[in-house]
């Protein structure tokens, strides 16, 4: 009995934090400055009160509703990141576009991947395959946000209130649903208690932070990075045009008969 109360606890917190992020995001109009993060929250919103219902009613739905807003929310989610990549790298636009290019790239690749295994595999399971998707996917996330640190730390970007939520939020949510699925992969369904609800409590505490960070507009401080990161960038730029030159050199130079 306790622990239906607690998960029930835990399930409504994290409600009551979405209605509080999305209802503030339309009174200070942030929904429109950050339509892809409201769009995840929204997301996850509208999937978890049936999901909720389901689950403590014990429907026989509920497993597979839960793969599904699994699926769904993992779609929406890299939506925070392609928010975190527009407004952090905003000044730079070929950076930008750069990073985008190469999240979408990944994103794709590894979706195909997980589309297309259930028709090769011999054995399949849609909670093996799901687990399989969010574990790479999380992974890649995690692997974006560690870059995405990495440069706002070399070139001392500064970020806006807004962006700090944003990133430490999400961070925390990708970093607790990875030790769930590494729980869950070592050590089996006796572990269902424990990774079932870190996942949640995590996400909770993520929302926490959005509803604080998110409450009102502020506006982002104006970046000192500027000069040191578009020589970087446009250095880079200029190595990579020499080298794909000098690749289509050596190639045409060995096409000839």
């Amino acid at each position: 009995m306790a622990g239906v109360i607690l998960d029930a606890f835990i399930w409504w917190c994290g409600i009551v934090f979405e209605v509080v992020i999305v209802v503030r995001g339309f009174r200070t109009a942030l929904i429109a400055r950050y339509p892809f993060f409201y769009a995840y929250a929204g997301s996850i919103l509208v999937l978890w009160l049936p999901l909720y219902f389901a689950y403590f009613h014990n429907l026989v739905s509920y497993p597979t509703w839960y793969w599904w807003a699994q699926f769904v929310t993992l779609i929406t989610g890299y939506g925070v990141l392609l928010e975190i990549f527009r407004h952090v790298l905003s000044p730079w636009p070929g950076a930008e576009r750069i990073a985008s290019i190469v999240w979408a790239g990944a994103f794709v690749i590894i979706l195909c991947v997980a589309l297309a295994y259930p028709i090769f595999a011999s054995r399949w399971s849609a909670g093996g395959t799901m687990i399989e998707l969010e574990r790479d996917l999380r992974s890649v996330q995690a692997l974006f946000l560690v870059g995405i640190f990495c440069v706002i730390a070399y070139y001392r970007i500064a970020l806006g209130r807004h962006m700090k939520g944003m990133m430490t939020g999400y961070g925390l949510y990708i970093g607790g649903s990875l030790v769930c699925l590494a729980i869950r992969s070592y050590a089996g369904p006796s572990s269902y208690a424990v990774w079932y609800r870190i996942q949640p409590l995590s996400f909770n505490i993520a929302a926490l932070i959005w509803v604080i960070t998110l409450w009102r507009y502020e506006p982002s401080p104006l970046s000192s990075a500027g000069t040191r990161f578009e020589m970087d960038y446009e250095s880079l730029v200029a190595k990579t045009k020499n080298m794909v030159g000098a690749m289509r050199s050596y190639l045409v130079r060995s096409a000839r008969p």
